[in-house]
């Protein structure tokens, strides 16, 4: 590849990366699923929640439809970096996922926020570039944990 097709890699990534996270804020499944390569591998075990696992992308779909909350959602990154490890072309950026509740809880704060890093795996498809492979590295989390549900497996 040369450096103009690098660059427009790069920018491809980019918005891939901004319609998978925009999906979980929207709730728009069909999008999520537009972002995934049919098989991938995901490790959430940094935050607690799922174990590292292979599945298809639709069963990862339907993994994050079974976790809906009615916590409004913005997920943000940054600093993104896209490299190469022949043949793997992979992304790491930081992210900021900020959750509130709808309705004061009873007990506690309104809202649950995360921050930390991702790294991904992506594959070039007849249909553009998918995310093959997603691991979170959590940094911290803060507030009211209770309102985002317990781990699962």
């Amino acid at each position: 590849m040369d450096k103009m097709d690098n660059l427009h890699s790069e920018r491809e990534i980019n918005i891939l990366l901004s319609r998978f996270f925009l999906a979980f804020d929207e709730r728009d499944w069909d999008a999520m699923f537009s972002t995934l390569a049919d098989e991938i591998f995901v490790d959430y075990s940094s935050s607690g929640r799922e174990d590292p696992s292979r599945m298809s992308g639709l069963d990862f779909v339907e993994r994050r439809k079974g976790a809906v909350d009615d916590l409004a959602k913005q997920h943000s990154f940054s600093n993104l970096i896209v490299y190469t490890e022949d043949p793997i072309i992979r992304g790491r950026c930081n992210y900021l996922i900020l959750r509130f509740a709808n309705m004061k809880p009873a007990d506690g704060d309104d809202f649950f926020h995360s921050c930390g890093s991702y790294l991904f795996d992506f594959l070039r498809t007849e249909a553009g570039w998918k995310i093959s492979s997603i691991t979170q590295r959590a940094l911290r989390s803060w507030g009211n944990k209770s309102l985002h549900g317990q781990r699962s497996n």
